[in-house]
């Protein structure tokens, strides 16, 4: 049975530059997890308030 996790990254910044902020940074933590064996199960943003983006990230075991 595989072991699912659930992260969120978030970023509050200028709407200009917040979205490759955090871009990068989910492609970081990603290229860690990957490394270590956890395989990408989904990934997905959202604005919350128009003032921050949010990163969903599910990855498994």
């Amino acid at each position: 049975m595989k072991k699912h996790e659930i992260h969120t990254l978030s970023k509050k910044a200028g709407f200009s530059s917040m979205k490759e902020d955090l871009t990068q940074e989910v492609e970081q933590f990603l290229n860690k997890k990957v490394n270590e064996g956890y395989e990408v199960v989904s990934v997905s943003f959202a604005y919350y308030e128009a003032r921050e983006l949010i990163a969903f990230i599910t990855i498994c075991r």
